[in-house]
């Protein structure tokens, strides 16, 4: 049940970053507030939180490999953005605040998922040898 609960609140989260990435753009007519804001960082920490508690090891791994290489590679859509807003090869509707937003939490939370997810495959590939 956990990791159902943990996967849905972390999806929303992601989504949310998905969201503040495509608003700037004009993609879709979302207009995220505050709250989609805050529901970014929270949601993806607290659904990866619920998920990784049940989980064993091995899955800990995958967890935080897949969480980390989504919210890098939303962060790295928020860099293609701002690049190519600054140099006018697309029109930006909003302010660029968002695109910032998701890059500076994108490389924090993307580097911190795949940090543990090599540490936690050290650990059990140590495990295994002993």
């Amino acid at each position: 049940m956990m990791t159902v609960v943990g996967g849905v609140l972390a999806a929303l989260g992601l989504v949310s970053g998905i969201l503040l990435v495509l608003a700037p753009l004009g993609v879709g007519g979302a207009e995220p507030g505050y709250i989609t804001w805050g529901m970014f960082p929270v949601l993806s920490i607290l659904g990866y939180t619920f998920m990784i508690t049940s989980a064993s090891s091995a899955n800990v791994a995958l967890l935080s490999r897949v969480m980390g290489g989504i919210t890098l590679l939303l962060a790295l859509g928020a860099i293609v953005a701002i690049f190519a807003a600054d140099n006018g090869l697309i029109a930006i509707h909003s302010s660029l605040s968002p695109l910032w937003y998701v890059v500076v939490l994108g490389i924090v939370f993307g580097t911190t998922g795949l940090a543990v997810a090599a540490r936690v495959q050290q650990e059990l590939r140590q495990a295994a040898v002993k």
